[in-house]
């Protein structure tokens, strides 16, 4: 079994009595950590997974059900409820059990989908959960998931540079990831014919089960060809009017449909920065895979992941940390880009462009980071064997090094 960051995070005694819920695309190991807790903790039998009529059925036979699978104990018993999002008025039954059994219960609550737990109107839970995110597997979890959870960078020149002078390892991991992907069974099952297979029944899944159950999307076909046509798009701004104008549809419509391959976690897109938040919102932005393995060209599926170990290790810092990271890409008033700009409590804090083969920094990297404030920029390669420091604040590293 492979080791989560997240399970570090997220099982903390710093969180308290709050609800843990943790959301991730599906398949990426939510209900594998919830129940490796669950057995450290030695309450196993305190999982439900609410897609069964016959947790449903036990619910609504007696609201308090699960206390009666408990065993006396002087600590709180863990309990999960696993797809409880999926129930009609969801947050309303959590609330009521929450409030009659959180002195002698902990909650772990996981979803496939997003919760939205925090956008809703009147929400019945504030104040009662903390929101953690489980992404596929990334090269530092693969390598110590547990210093990646404890090593939060308050600098990012100081983090950078304790890249440059660690051990190079991960290129095998590095390997095995653009190749199979990070979902943890087709990575550990290493079979190229494995992983195309559990490719296309993971997108049938979601967009039938998922998607088609949980949203008033009728002709599903076209979110199949929405999303087909995104790989080749990966690494420049995504025009919803031409994808409208080439799947016959509106631009609304596209933009919808974009909105939902988002929300249950197919894709997600990464916003162009702008000072001026309403002017970065009408610019295009470029749209990612949670599954790169269906990106063909080399250099744009390296692209593809780095933009999900970025995503993935801002949410462990976020998640560890309180603070608030996000990440954009930018482009300057000659249309020449940084593929990735990292903010930290809404300031730039770090560049990162990423290059399938190692070679001198461009010169408009330079510009866009003196228009920055001077922070560091980061050339990011496939290559191995590479770490220096080309300029001040500017540097060259191997993806196996620098994740």
């Amino acid at each position: 079994m492979i080791e989560r960051t997240l399970y570090h995070i997220a099982f903390s005694n710093d969180w308290g009595r709050q609800m843990r819920c943790i959301t991730g695309p599906r398949q990426s190991g939510k209900t594998t950590l919830s129940k490796l807790k669950l057995k450290k903790e030695g309450t196993e039998k305190l999982y439900y997974l609410w897609d069964l009529r016959s947790v449903r059925n036990r619910y609504k036979e007696n609201e308090l059900f699960f206390t009666q699978d408990a065993s006396r104990s002087k600590n709180k018993s863990w309990v999960c409820f696993d797809e409880i999002h999926k129930m009609p008025k969801w947050k309303n039954i959590l609330k009521g059990i929450y409030d009659q059994t959180e002195q002698d219960y902990q909650f772990i609550v996981t979803g496939s989908a997003k919760l939205n737990i925090s956008r809703m109107a009147g929400d019945s839970l504030s104040g009662r959960y903390f929101t953690f995110h489980l992404s596929p597997l990334c090269l530092g979890e693969l390598k110590n998931a547990k210093r990646l959870a404890k090593n939060i960078p308050q600098n990012a020149s100081d983090f950078i540079r304790q890249k440059l002078d660690c051990k190079p390892d991960g290129g095998e991991y590095l390997s095995s990831l653009l190749e199979y992907g990070g979902f943890p069974e087709p990575f550990l099952r290493q079979s190229k014919k494995f992983q195309r297979k559990w490719s296309e029944d993971y997108l049938d899944r979601v967009i039938n089960e998922d998607i088609g159950s949980m949203t008033r999307i009728v002709n599903n076909e076209y979110l199949y060809d929405l999303y087909r046509l995104l790989p080749e798009m990966v690494g420049s701004p995504v025009s919803q009017h031409s994808l409208a104008s080439h799947l016959e549809l509106s631009v609304p419509t596209i933009k919808n449909y974009l909105k939902r391959l988002s929300d249950f976690y197919l894709a997600f897109k990464i916003s162009p920065y702008s000072k001026n938040i309403k002017r970065s919102l009408l610019k295009a932005s470029k749209v990612y895979l949670y599954d790169w393995t269906r990106i063909g060209d080399q250099a744009k599926r390296f692209e593809n992941y780095v933009a999900c170990e970025l995503q993935a290790v801002i949410r462990f810092w976020g998640d560890a940390s309180g603070e608030r990271y996000s990440l954009f890409y930018i482009r300057n008033k000659e249309k020449k880009e940084t593929d990735f700009l990292i903010l930290k409590e809404n300031k730039p804090w770090c560049l990162i462009e990423a290059k399938y083969s190692d070679s001198p920094v461009a010169k408009h990297h330079f510009d866009i980071s003196s228009a920055l404030g001077a922070i560091p920029l980061v050339q990011v390669c496939r290559e191995e064997g590479v770490a220096l420091q080309e300029k001040k604040n500017i540097f060259r590293i191997s993806a196996s090094r620098l994740f």
